[in-house]
């Protein structure tokens, strides 16, 4: 792996060190890109419904236009998804979950997406929680290709994305394996610094039915381990998360895939 020097990472007056390897690459934003869907997701202790301001809920609920929400309803079911018709916005809420999901379009940037995580920080200053006990931020990518056989190997496709690294734990025979329809591995790195933990699932995916294009699939997730996270410090910490991201996208992925998305 890429460099074994421990890193700060500087996120406005927010700084904390890092043991990850990753080879640290200053942010961008790349005009071209196979990222699907960005998704930040928070747990917290399990709210009593008798403990919630159902008032400030209602208030936080009607700024939802278009959506005939109440709070009471919400609280005696203890789940709701709101999301916009083409799924492109989707929030997920319970009583000891919450989860903002972007997709692209209208997703552009983790900075230009703030007003969007700003609604799911709302929900839990509404809910009266002061600390969550995991945070997470995802990544899906997913790059479309078409092959003029449906027998081609599976290995070698899979090499023209993924570095040597994660390739290695790809077998052979799994390239001379034509019945396969899907196939994915997972990598995962912790640091103890920082009290979280990388996630990669990588693979590849033939045609379906609603498809009907291949294509390889990157899944790449940071998440909290410990100790629990003041709220006021979620999207301090979310920040930071996605700049890892963006250093773990650089070394999963080859060069030359990066230097076309410039």
């Amino acid at each position: 792996m890429q460099g074994d020097v421990a890193k700060s990472y500087q996120i406005g007056n927010y700084k904390r060190y890092m043991a990850y390897t990753f080879k640290h690459i200053e942010h961008r934003v790349y005009q071209n890109t196979f990222l699907k869907d960005v998704r930040i997701a928070v747990e917290f202790p399990k709210i009593a419904a008798a403990d919630v301001d159902v008032p400030s809920l209602q208030a936080y609920f009607s700024k939802f236009s278009n959506a005939n929400i109440k709070a009471d309803d919400f609280l005696e079911r203890g789940f709701i998804n709101i999301f916009s018709g083409n799924h492109q916005i989707d929030f997920k809420f319970s009583l000891s979950y919450a989860e903002a999901k972007l997709c692209t379009p209208p997703y552009t940037s983790f900075k230009d997406a703030e007003s969007f995580w700003t609604i799911l920080m709302d929900f839990l200053d509404a809910m009266g929680i002061a600390v969550v006990n995991r945070l997470v931020v995802r990544k899906y990518n997913a790059l479309y290709f078409k092959t003029n056989t449906p027998d081609y190997d599976i290995r070698e496709v899979m090499g023209g994305l993924f570095c040597d690294e994660l390739m290695r734990h790809v077998n052979a025979q799994v390239g001379k394996d034509k019945s396969l329809n899907s196939f994915e591995r997972t990598w995962s790195m912790s640091d103890s610094d920082s009290g979280s933990e990388v996630n990669v699932v990588y693979g590849i995916k033939k045609a379906d039915a609603t498809e009907g294009r291949d294509c390889l699939t990157l899944v790449t997730l940071v998440k909290s381990t410990a100790p629990p996270i003041s709220v006021t410090d979620v999207m301090k910490r979310a920040r930071e998360y996605n700049q890892i991201l963006f250093d773990v996208f650089h070394w999963c992925v080859r060069e030359d895939i990066i230097n076309n998305m410039k």
